[in-house]
């Protein structure tokens, strides 16, 4: 059974996640997400914290309806494998014991709603202990790399990778609390303070990038990313392509205007998403992007069938929200944009949907960001094979009436393996 893929656009730092005046946004953005993965998980904090989740779980009915144990999974911490995890709602009076609540406290107390996601979704358990020991082993990695390397003088490099290795033997573990606040204290009581005030910016980061990215990891998870985890994600998974073949874009003829896009994917019920997960196009594209490439030929179909796929979304839409299609004369093309990448350890393949037409402006972007959850298992050198380790999709989208916007950008980075697009990126 293909795993399910963590949504971080519910992250509760990310606006589209905190911020009520995205909430259209977020239910576009959610929408989409069960439109082009086989199923979504958040994390229990996700679910507790997350001001626009709660808020529409509690107060639209057709929002509720998305909710069932095949389309959505919620990562919940346990402290005994061999005891059922922590209810929602344990999770919760945690959050409130510690002042962490991103909702007003009525909204935040409440239980209905977080007994309903108990009830209806499929529960994950993780440990704690999973985290710490996966988070343990990623802050040596990191610290070992060479990228590391380029950031802190070798003296103090070595000065911190003892100071390291002497907590985790002290606390049987590493934690985000001694990197970002108690190695200050440690430092300066080894007359070390310097490095402290010379590498803060970079010890943060750096031990960031291991939290943002633990639970997909632990999980084996295709994480889908803001691009304000984009930092962590360079970070944590720092393959370099040694092959990389960008293609000319590829126009897709459609009868849907961008400035509807956005609009439509909220009107979408239930019945019309069970609609289109049905349809051969849609297996089909699943079946490419969980099953990876072994060669041009399969990388090639799977683009056709990202395209055939987008084509039906766009075709059910003008059929059944919007009523007719545009004219002959105002047919607009939308373009794709592949790129082959292969690294020396494992083959890769990622493609990415850019979809534009010069009748859209201020357009807001959909997009679908993937690292493969299981690159760390990935070790054997022993043969080149090809295997997905990214699936990008962006749908560039009109602005709502709202005077925000949320940006269009494409962000790329040349030294690792990863193309990004924007889509909660605020002006």
């Amino acid at each position: 059974m293909t795993k399910p893929s963590y949504w971080m656009l519910a992250d509760t730092e990310l606006p589209i996640s905190k911020d009520l005046a995205f909430q259209s946004s977020f239910v576009s953005h959610f929408k989409h997400g069960l439109l082009f993965n086989q199923s979504l998980m958040i994390s229990d904090a996700q679910a507790v914290n997350s001001a626009n989740f709660r808020q529409l779980i509690q107060t639209d009915d057709n929002f509720k309806e998305l909710i069932s144990s095949k389309l959505l999974s919620i990562a919940v911490r346990h402290t005994n494998p061999n005891q059922s995890p922590s209810r929602l709602t344990d999770v919760r009076n945690a959050f409130l014991r510690e002042k962490k609540q991103n909702l007003p406290i009525d909204y935040f107390v409440r239980d209905d709603d977080l007994d309903f996601l108990n009830e209806n979704c499929t529960l994950t358990p993780y440990t704690y202990k999973d985290l710490r020991e996966s988070y343990t082993n990623n802050i040596f990695e990191l610290f070992n790399s060479e990228k590391a390397k380029e950031h802190f003088a070798p003296d103090a490099h070595k000065i911190i990778l003892e100071r390291l290795f002497i907590e985790r033997e002290r606390d049987k573990g590493l934690g985000r609390v001694f990197m970002q606040k108690n190695l200050e204290q440690d430092l300066a009581g080894i007359g070390q303070s310097n490095i402290w005030q010379e590498y803060k910016d970079v010890i943060i980061q750096f031990s960031d990038a291991p939290y943002v990215t633990g639970l997909p990891k632990v999980l084996s998870s295709n994480p889908i990313y803001s691009p304000l985890h984009k930092n962590s994600f360079d970070l944590a998974f720092p393959k370099k392509a040694s092959v990389q073949i960008p293609r000319e874009k590829i126009a897709i003829s459609t009868d849907l205007h961008l400035s509807t896009y956005e609009k439509a994917l909220e009107k979408l019920t239930i019945e019309d998403i069970l609609f289109l997960r049905q349809t051969r196009a849609f297996k089909t594209y699943i079946r490419y992007v969980t099953g990876g490439v072994t060669e041009e030929a399969d990388f090639n179909n799977a683009i056709d069938s990202l395209i055939a796929y987008q084509t039906e979304i766009d075709q059910y839409i003008v059929r059944k929200h919007l009523g007719k299609a545009t004219g002959k004369n105002s047919k607009l093309s939308r373009y794709l944009e592949p790129i082959l990448k292969m690294t020396q350890e494992a083959g890769v393949f990622s493609f990415g949907l850019t979809l534009t037409d010069i009748a859209s402006s201020g357009a807001l972007t959909i997009s679908n960001m993937f690292a493969n959850g299981a690159i760390d298992l990935v070790k054997s050198r022993n043969a080149v094979k090809m295997q997905r380790e990214h699936h990008k999709l962006i749908t560039e989208l009109s602005a709502n009436d709202t005077a925000k916007k949320i940006r269009a950008e494409k962000l790329t980075s040349g030294e690792f393996n990863e193309t990004i697009y924007s889509s909660v990126s605020i002006e």
